[in-house]
């Protein structure tokens, strides 16, 4: 990574980070997923707001999974884009995890009232989408 040009790599869980601020936090392959649920998610966008300069920002891709659903009812208890995934590789399966997958809609609901400014940047024909939440000030 050093022949890249990055000077410092952190590893370590992004609730404990704490030592500065950045104007951008790119979340890469839905890495906004890692928030599991809209709690979760609500969580992160105030902890997020710890990390950011003043109009900081965002940068993340999600889709709205609704299609999942066109023939089966919509879970009934929870959020429909909150999934449980397993791993498993031939005879080995990994432990289970939660991942979100959230509907712009939803989306710009969650930033604003997490004092945000959502922009869809882009978005395809199969609900794809990448965001960007801007941090008001």
């Amino acid at each position: 990574m050093q022949k890249r040009g990055i000077k410092t790599v952190v590893q370590q869980d992004v609730f404990q980070y704490k030592t500065e601020k950045f104007d951008t936090l790119l979340l890469l392959m839905n890495g906004i997923g890692l928030t599991q649920n809209l709690a979760g998610l609500n969580h992160f966008l105030q902890h997020a707001k710890t990390l950011l300069l003043p109009s900081g920002q965002l940068i993340f891709d999600s889709s709205d999974i609704a299609y999942l659903y066109e023939d089966l009812p919509q879970p009934e208890n929870n959020y429909y884009g909150e999934i449980s995934y397993q791993y498993q590789y031939k005879n080995q399966r990994g432990n289970w995890f939660n991942w979100l997958y959230i509907d712009q809609k939803t989306l710009v609901k969650t930033a604003s009232a997490n004092g945000f400014n959502c922009e869809i940047l882009y978005e395809d024909d199969l609900d794809l989408y990448l965001a960007r939440l801007i941090l008001l000030v």
